[in-house]
């Protein structure tokens, strides 16, 4: 396997003030490259723990096997840490081998398996010191992606997908209040620049203009000119047609019978959004 090396492991406790060099534990081993060291840590010195943390070598930079991570707590329960409960922050991760560019690897466990520790046992491997293969591996970071990059793009996707739906609402909805806008016979009347004729044929506009002049026609002659048709009728009552009026009974007419149309379609589109 090679000769051996003199390194230095240490274990952090959160005592619930974080990690901190005066709640730590150093110890030092003898390895050589691909040998297995068991490492066992007494933590009943500890009042409180609430968070674990190895740091499996100080001096250089590595590539490390880790094999395992077993915690043992005040009532004698020995529990071995699953891997999914282990955070690191090495450069490249093959779990569970992981490469450190820098001198500072350091495992995370969960901090809640961290409560009422007594003793820790870690067991693993240092495959590689140094960084004579730095370029190899920097080049092996530029086209991985770790958990938490991968994390923090499927949160930026979840985001741009929930933006995307609210905007796909929105726009939903303003083509829905763009209809209205467009289906109002007032609106044209006020806004199109080819005049009140386009709006009268219009689309869905025909049926509203000819109720109109049926209502302004009637009103004009039996309620304006209501004597004219009575019986038997007065000698001198003639029929006095004002188109001005017809006019004015029109407009209302017409304007009413949109607005009403208008309201009922807004309604039945909202049901169908």
């Amino acid at each position: 396997m090679g000769e051996n090396r003199q390194l230095t492991a240490e274990v952090f406790i959160d005592t619930g003030k974080d990690f901190r060099p005066e709640d730590s534990l150093t110890v030092p081993y003898t390895c050589a490259l691909g040998e297995t060291v068991a490492l066992e840590f007494d933590l009943s010195g500890f009042e409180h723990t609430c968070g674990f943390r190895f740091d499996p070598l100080l001096e250089d930079s590595s590539m490390v096997r880790l094999q395992e991570i077993s915690l043992t707590y005040e009532d004698g329960e020995t529990k071995n840490i699953d891997f999914s409960r282990i955070k690191t922050n090495s450069d490249v991760d093959f779990e569970p081998v992981f490469v450190y560019l820098h001198k500072d690897p350091k495992f995370f466990v969960d901090e809640a398996l961290c409560l009422k520790l007594t003793g820790a046992r870690v067991r693993f491997q240092v495959l590689e010191l140094g960084l004579a293969e730095k370029e190899y591996w920097q080049e092996i970071k530029k086209h991985s992606v770790s958990e938490k990059e991968k994390a923090q793009l499927l949160g930026k996707l979840d985001a741009a997908m929930k933006e995307n739906h609210a905007l796909e609402k929105e726009n939903r909805r303003l083509k829905i209040e763009e209809e209205d806008i467009y289906s109002s016979g007032i609106w044209k009347l006020q806004h199109d620049a080819r005049g009140p004729l386009k709006v009268i044929l219009g689309k869905g506009n025909i049926l509203t203009f000819l109720a109109s002049v049926y209502i302004a026609l009637c009103t004009e002659l039996f309620i304006f000119n209501d004597a004219y048709y009575s019986t038997p009728r007065p000698n001198d009552q003639v029929l006095t047609f004002s188109f001005l009026r017809f006019g004015l009974v029109w407009l209302g007419a017409f304007v009413l019978i949109a607005v009403i149309n208008r309201v009922i379609q807004k309604g039945y589109r909202r049901e169908l959004a």
